[in-house]
């Protein structure tokens, strides 16, 4: 299937500037307005859009498995619900240009400055974001993990992919990452809040954390949408394989606190409306619903064939009935539909989190610290002093107070 126009020709961007949120926990943006309907739904719009221990191990991280004529990855098999093949990777990465497009032609919002250092990429896909963050960023050493080994071999000098299992145990070092980057992980999680309290464990004091997901839940501000529709049937089949895997598919009104719960602060959170189709009025909505109907129809068999068939039980001719009822919909012209993208974070670790055992060596190096710095000004004293350099200098550290 053809692409829209790929916007991988645009310039790089510069980190944009972020919001600081005065809660722990910053409000959802109020609901978005109804999107206006094009009475004419420019039916010409989208056509213009003996072997060793380690080479085992690396022999079952290259393996693959075939099922309904698609490809999965081997490794870690059942730990992930979609194919990996060529038609799935398309889909990833129309993905991900719906996403960009409805950040402004940006990657990325959390305000991490123009010279981020460590960069983590989680369920990396294809590595099309790791790659393009790496190019717009030539000082960040950025690291991709995702199950599947489905990256290109030739990518950016500061750019690396890993194949690991993230709902195992994290490997790195603590406090590594300055950002950690987490997109279209539905259905991989059996535990959110606990995700989120690994991204805060490894992330450097002050790091930042940006989470973005599509979620599948169709929606209208008008009755076009009818109960009997397959849109409605689909949700309800995700539920069931949600019930069996012990995976969420439906997160989205709990993303934010999860954030919160594992310790990051100055949580901001969105709702943005993403049509499914041209049906808009407005020419950039029209955009997006022209990029997200192709995702959704180029993805649509990859994201249900294994769950209908291997987890629910269906029959494949029943499954590929259903899934050309659902390509009919997403194509309805009537159909005034969206889905919801909910991008919570732009939240970031304090400042002063450190570890307990790093804190307690430095109060005993220097007994009055507590008469060395005010209350007040602890958070910004050790912006001036990592602790890290703290516990290896013999001198005690200027007063700059």
């Amino acid at each position: 299937m053809s692409s829209p126009k790929s916007q991988k020709s645009r310039s790089p961007t510069k980190s944009p500037p972020g919001p600081q949120s005065p809660a722990a926990v910053g409000q959802v943006a109020e609901e978005q307005a109804t999107i206006e309907v094009d009475d004419d739904s420019d039916s010409s719009y989208s056509k213009s859009t003996g072997i060793t221990d380690t080479e085992s191990l690396r022999s079952s991280i290259m393996a693959f498995k075939w099922e309904n004529g698609r490809r999965y990855h081997a490794y870690q098999d059942g730990s992930y619900w979609a194919p990996n093949d060529d038609r799935q990777q398309e889909a990833e990465d129309l993905m991900h240009e719906v996403y960009r497009i409805i950040l402004g032609n940006s990657l990325y919002e959390a305000p991490i400055g123009n010279n981020p250092q460590k960069v983590l990429d989680i369920g990396c896909g294809t590595g099309i974001w790791a790659i393009e963050f790496a190019d717009e960023h030539p000082s960040a050493d950025v690291l991709g993990v995702d199950l599947s080994p489905i990256q290109p071999n030739f990518v950016p000098p500061n750019c690396r992919f890993e194949v690991d299992d993230i709902t195992n145990e994290w490997t790195y070092p603590e406090d590594t990452f300055d950002f950690i980057h987490a997109r279209s992980m539905i259905g991989c999680l059996p535990d959110w809040t606990e995700f989120y309290r690994k991204a805060f464990k490894h992330t450097k004091p002050g790091g930042w954390i940006e989470s973005v997901e599509l979620w599948g839940n169709s929606k209208c501000d008008d009755d076009t949408l009818k109960p009997e529709s397959p849109l409605h049937k689909w949700v309800e089949v995700f539920k069931k394989i949600e019930s069996l895997t012990g995976k969420s598919f439906f997160w989205d009104d709990k993303m934010q606190q999860s954030i919160s719960d594992a310790g990051f602060i100055n949580v901001s959170g969105r709702r943005i409306k993403v049509p499914i189709g041209t049906w808009p009025k407005d020419k950039a909505l029209k955009q997006w619903g022209a990029w997200n109907r192709h995702f959704l129809l180029q993805g649509l068999e990859g994201f249900s064939i294994r769950g209908l068939t291997e987890m629910l039980g269906w029959k494949y001719e029943d499954a590929q009935l259903f899934l050309a009822d659902m390509r009919k919909e997403l194509t309805n012209p009537a159909l005034h539909a969206y889905l919801d993208v909910w991008k919570a974070g732009n939240a970031h670790s304090e400042v002063n989190k450190f570890r307990e055992a790093r804190f307690m060596f430095y109060m005993v190096k220097y007994k009055l610290l507590s008469n060395f710095i005010k209350e007040e000004n602890v958070v910004e004293f050790f912006h001036q002093h990592p602790v890290d350099d703290l516990a290896k200098t013999k001198d005690e550290p200027r007063n700059t107070h």
